[in-house]
């Protein structure tokens, strides 16, 4: 039986291990969905520590919820590289332009909401005008969305048409 290589052994813990962030940042998002409702953060039952943050409670539920999405599809390319046959440099380059576009994502949901576009334009749009915040949400999730499109078609076509070896995969320790 023949084991994944210590390279995509490494490539895949990584890649875990970033996804669990992206859903701790999910976790974030949803705490400061909280305090933007509930103007504040309740310590005991009754007492809240009273402040104001910034953004909108669509922009505070996107931070919740968008994070989930990129985590699952960081966590689910980890856990199929190894059943591709990819040569571990190119097992590395794909795995690293999908963490990225993971966290550009989750970028883009947070800079976002302090956009007054949402981050979804890099001038004036109809959604409003920019700021820097509209520059550093939409600049990364931009770029590594093109590169993890092409990312994903390579994947795509290496699990369906690429010859394959049969080597099973074992865990390797």
């Amino acid at each position: 039986m023949s084991t994944v290589s210590p390279a995509q052994e490494t490539l895949r813990r990584s890649m875990l291990g970033h996804g669990a962030w992206m859903l701790l940042s999910s976790l974030v998002g949803g705490l400061g969905l909280w305090c933007y409702i509930l103007g504040g953060f309740e310590v005991v039952p009754g007492y809240i520590i009273k402040f104001s943050l910034p953004g909108s409670e669509p922009g505070w539920v996107r931070c919740h919820t968008g994070p989930v999405a990129n985590a699952l599809m960081v966590i689910g390319t980890a856990l199929a590289i190894p059943h591709l046959d990819l040569s571990d440099p190119l097992a590395d380059k794909l795995g690293w332009i999908v963490m990225m576009d993971g966290w550009s994502n989750v970028g883009f949901y947070f800079f976002g909401n302090l956009s007054p576009n949402r981050g979804l334009a890099f001038g004036r749009s109809r959604l409003g005008p920019s700021n820097i915040f509209s520059v550093l949400a939409l600049g990364p999730a931009y770029f590594f969305g093109v590169l993890a499109m092409g990312a994903f078609a390579v994947l795509g076509y290496h699990a369906l048409y690429a010859p394959r070896t049969a080597k099973p995969i074992s865990k390797s320790r």
